[in-house]
């Protein structure tokens, strides 16, 4: 470590701070040799590899000596009382009289450190600020969970048309009164956030009018939470006022103005009132953990100012099939499509692992050549590059899927070796009829799912000889990729999704065997494969599911969808594959009846989900029915005549 300039007699951190002495080790404070004790004798060495590294006196009485075993890579710190014992390595193991010792010293640092971050026009490192966070970060961590309860505030989220037209009063940087005005706090929540985006990239700046006087301020830089969650920052100094734009949401949209200080956070509509009290309780622990991991690199960030804007597409465990479609290539094709001259860069978490489910966006949209980093894995990664980098990290989204997308991404899987595969396979059997049958085996599935496809596919081959049909179930990423995409959850399944999907077909492979019916699956198989398979099919029959984000938006296919009755008649997102708001030029879909469709709440689901939710509800049908609408369904597919007529 580099050393630590002190404005006081004594450094907050001392480096290389023992010397060996008649065998044992002392730490050096001015002209004294203090003996360095473990269990009330004098340490003598240390474990193979390990060296003590530095010495944090900020919190004297207690005393952190930081050790490093720089070929392992690892750091760890003894907590020291005043007879320089060590007394333990956490704070959790501390004696209690300790603990609340290092609680009372610590907090007057973090609360500072907060302040910083949060409340001061121009953040500031102090020289005990800057010794403090060169502790290890394990550390810091632990002691920040120490003193949480008093670090930041749950605010208080309130709409601004609940606001007085002069209110929230507060004293500005030299104790005068200030008072943030309602109508210029409403003009800066109006609009939407992947809007004003646009101007952004064109202007080069992120701009807000300010909450008190409606002057135009600058954002001074992102606040990097994870690839889902941001706060910009912005800061009047003719007011003293710090406030952050929070944003979230797969959408990326705008939650409200968060004021530390005043322990507020506005919302403008009722959308983003919803997001902001789903924020509010976790905001404190958020920027706490946030501020204590990065504010040494934070702080400098956010005085120099951000230059730059890149779009970042979430990597695990935020990797959705659907929402990488429908939300983060429909923005890019949005940018391309309307701001094409001023495109940002953007950042691919986990690109080196396939993270593009859909095919490296540089290939679906040439316009971003030179402009895509693949080499961050995490959100922490992320969060350290932007800072070192001077970057605005935002999602630039939408939620249309346009044909022209479609387009892209059949045009990338038609050149690949799985489309040619299909067809060479289709070109063995004779070009039969192809329905593609999805799988859903987690939640929100059938009780009997074996018993109801072994009928399915026994009525639908009696009725069409010949038939090819093709079991989709997890997907591996894009061509080439090992790496499953897993189902949100499945962490706590009693079983892995896909090896029950496995089980499945090759349980109704032997069931079916003799009949005049080929049975496909894309199992594991490359996501590429999926689409390459559902590109050549007729049509599909699938329970309701993020399945749908292949079937509808890239290959706009016709399709029967089954799902539990409760989806069916109060899912508010039921109509986004098959409605011309969020996908264009649908192809037709039919609806299972709900009359033929009974919930099973009390059956065990593979993955549990939330608690109480009956969406996700397992279900019953009246087959004999069922089969029957399905069967008009595929003879139409046969025919070429609308399936949904």
């Amino acid at each position: 470590m580099t050393s630590t300039a002190a404005t006081s007699d004594e450094a907050f951190l001392l480096d290389d701070p023992l010397v060996a002495i008649d065998g044992s080790f002392r730490l050096r404070f001015r002209d004294e040799a203090v003996p360095l004790l473990h269990c009330d004798q004098p340490v003598r060495a240390f474990l193979p590899g390990w060296r003590a590294d530095a010495l944090f006196t900020g919190f004297a009485p207690l005393f952190l000596l930081e050790l490093v075993n720089p070929d392992a890579g690892a750091s760890a710190t003894w907590f020291l009382d005043h007879r320089m014992q060590m007394m333990g390595d956490h704070p959790d193991r501390l004696p209690s009289e300790l603990a609340a010792l290092l609680k009372l010293k610590a907090l007057p640092l973090l609360r500072a450190l907060m302040d910083q971050v949060l409340d001061h026009v121009v953040p500031v490192l102090d020289h005990r600020l800057a010794a403090f966070l060169r502790v290890n970060q394990a550390t810091k961590a632990a002691i920040g969970s120490l003193c949480l309860d008093q670090l930041a505030v749950r605010p208080l989220v309130c709409p601004v048309d609940q606001l007085m037209q002069r209110s929230l009063v507060f004293r500005d940087g030299h104790g005068g009164m200030r008072a943030v005005d309602r109508d210029h706090l409403r003009r800066g929540l109006d609009g939407s956030w992947q809007d004003r985006i646009a101007g952004c990239l064109s202007s080069g700046r992120l701009g807000w009018p300010s909450p008190v006087d409606g002057h135009a301020l600058q954002a001074q830089g992102s606040v990097v939470l994870d690839d889902f969650h941001f706060a910009y920052r912005f800061a009047d100094p003719r007011h003293g006022l710090v406030f952050f734009v929070l944003v979230a949401d797969h959408l990326s949209r705008i939650a409200g103005l968060w004021f530390p200080a005043l322990g507020l956070l506005a919302t403008g509509d009722q959308p983003q009132h919803d997001l902001a009290r789903l924020l509010a309780p976790s905001l404190p622990r958020w920027f706490a953990g946030h501020t204590l991991r990065w504010a040494d690199v934070l702080v400098p960030y956010l005085r120099r100012g951000a230059t730059r804007f890149a779009s970042v597409m979430r990597g695990p465990p935020g990797l959705h099939l659907g929402h990488q479609l429908w939300n983060e290539l429909s923005g890019i094709e949005r940018m391309v499509r309307t701001a094409p001259d001023c495109l940002p860069d953007w950042i691919v978490l986990d690109g080196d692992h396939g993270a593009e489910l859909y095919g490296p966006i540089d290939a679906l949209f040439p316009e971003l050549s030179g402009k895509v980093e693949r080499g961050l894995r995490s959100g922490a990664e992320l969060a350290a590059h932007a800072y070192a980098e001077g970057l605005f990290v935002l999602r630039a989204t939408d939620e249309f899927v346009s044909a022209s997308l479609r387009g892209r991404i059949l045009r990338h899987v038609e050149g690949l070796p799985a489309t040619r595969r299909v067809r060479g396979t289709l070109a063995t059997l004779g070009h039969p009829l192809v329905i593609v049958i999805g799988l859903r085996v987690e939640n929100r599935t059938l009780g009997d799912l074996r018993g109801t496809l072994e009928r399915l596919v026994g009525f639908l081959a009696e009725r069409h000889p010949g038939l090819v049909v093709v079991f989709d179930g997890h997907n591996a990423r894009m061509e080439g990729e090992a790496l499953l995409l897993g189902s949100h959850g499945e962490g706590a399944a009693r079983r892995r999704p896909i090896d029950v999907e496995r089980e499945l077909v090759s349980d109704l492979r032997a069931f079916h065997a003799g009949q005049r019916v080929t049975i496909l699956d894309t199992i594991g198989a490359p996501m590429a494969t999926s689409l390459a398979w559902t590109e050549a099919s007729d049509g599909f029959v699938s329970i309701w599911g993020a399945s749908l984000a292949k079937y509808r938006w890239v290959c706009n296919k016709p399709g029967f969808v089954l799902s539990n009755r409760t989806n069916l008649l109060h899912r508010d997102a039921l109509h986004i594959y098959d409605v011309p708001r969020y996908m264009e030029d649908p192809t037709p879909v039919t609806f299972v009846d709900p009359g033929l469709v009974t919930d099973a709440p009390d059956a065990a689901r593979l993955v549990e989900g939330a608690p109480g939710d009956p969406g996700l509800d397992n279900f019953r049908l009246d087959l004999d029915g069922v089969l029957a609408a399905i069967g008009r369904f595929v003879d139409k597919l046969r025919q070429g005549a609308d399936p949904a007529g």
